[in-house]
């Protein structure tokens, strides 16, 4: 089959790899509708984790159940499912607590080594294992190009939104308006919060923060600790969200939030290190919580009922929708940030 292969240090090609199969009783084959490429991807492609040259990239995929082995009783040959970004076991101690992200025997699919060396979701096909537990079933009334984001960004966004414990009367900044910090402010708006804003240094990327139902903040020329404390009354925000994975961004986000206010962390993070002064995080009370990897299987069916529902579209973020043999192209298009999603179809 055709799959979206590593070729060396931020550079992807299309190419024939070996057909997935069933290799355990658990284990589902889906056949791949829609892909996407992800921020995430972009730190693979540059080594922030380490990654082979022929591995097959990708986590998004909403796909086609083809073949499933004897033990899988939620989905059969037929079923239009989603994809988990992260797979779980469903069984180990973390499992039975719903915290699916911290589990025994975690995989994150097209992470390489960093991810269990499970083969990604940019390909014709992919196998998934514990298939009951990793992948949900799409309503028929959701069509794919909405589906394919509950498997990962947009249930990440919801989950870091939800950690975020915002009220109607709270001010939340959400810092980096790529797709993970768009994802997380219609996702804090669907939960109830009226005053969200959207930062980042580029105009281009904050076009599509009124789509998202948040107040776009553009930070070039100044700081975020400067925008925001304009709109808060000097206080700053309540809380804030760092949705980009880069050391400035947490910063930032500590930085700009009022005294007794709270920090959530849902970018990517790996061997990055920053200075904290612990007395002044102490006398300001600040609370940090780091979202770590989504457990997507706690969130992810509330998701899809409020995408079937209309109460979140994740739609207005995608711009490009190509084969899976341009995907090389696509690649380009994102990391230029020409392109705000691209979708792939095998």
């Amino acid at each position: 089959m055709r799959a979206v292969v590593f070729a060396g240090t931020g550079s992807v090609e299309v190419a024939d790899v070996p057909d997935p199969t069933v290799r355990e009783p658990t284990d589902a084959i889906v056949r791949v509708i829609r892909s996407a490429i992800c921020g995430s991807d972009l730190h693979f492609l540059h080594g922030k984790t380490p990654t082979a040259p022929g591995e097959v990239l990708g986590h998004e995929a909403v796909g086609v159940v083809e073949e499933t082995g004897e033990a899988v009783g939620s989905v059969a040959p037929g079923d239009r499912v989603v994809v988990s970004f992260a797979v779980a076991c469903g069984e180990c101690w973390f499992c039975s607590r719903g915290q699916t992200n911290l589990c025994e025997r975690a995989a994150v699919f097209g992470a390489g080594p960093f991810g269990g060396d499970l083969p990604g979701t940019q390909a014709e096909r992919v196998r998934v294992p514990w298939a009951d537990v990793n992948l949900l079933r799409v309503p028929a009334g959701v069509d794919d190009d909405r589906a394919v984001f509950v498997g990962d960004v947009l249930t990440t966004g919801y989950h870091a939104a939800s950690l975020a414990g915002s009220g109607p009367d709270d001010s939340v900044a959400v810092l980096g308006a790529g797709p993970l910090g768009w994802c997380v402010a219609t996702s804090l708006r669907s939960l109830g919060s009226d005053r969200v804003f959207l930062l980042d240094r580029e105009d281009s990327r904050l076009e599509l923060a009124a789509a998202a139902g948040a107040t776009p903040l553009l930070v070039g020329d100044r700081s975020a600790e400067s925008a925001l404390a304009e709109v808060t009354e000097d206080r700053g925000p309540d809380v804030t969200i760092d949705a980009v994975g880069a050391a400035d961004a947490y910063r930032d986000a500590v930085a700009a939030v009022r005294r007794g206010g709270r920090v959530v962390v849902a970018g990517v993070y790996a061997g990055e290190t920053v200075e904290l002064q612990l007395g002044v995080a102490w006398a300001r009370a600040l609370d940090v919580r780091f979202t770590g990897v989504c457990p997507v299987h706690r969130d992810w069916g509330e998701v899809m009922r409020r995408v079937a529902a209309g109460e979140l579209d994740p739609l207005p973020l995608v711009s490009d929708r190509i084969p899976l043999e341009d995907a090389p192209h696509g690649y380009e298009r994102f990391e230029r940030r020409i392109a705000t999603k691209v979708l792939i179809e095998p």
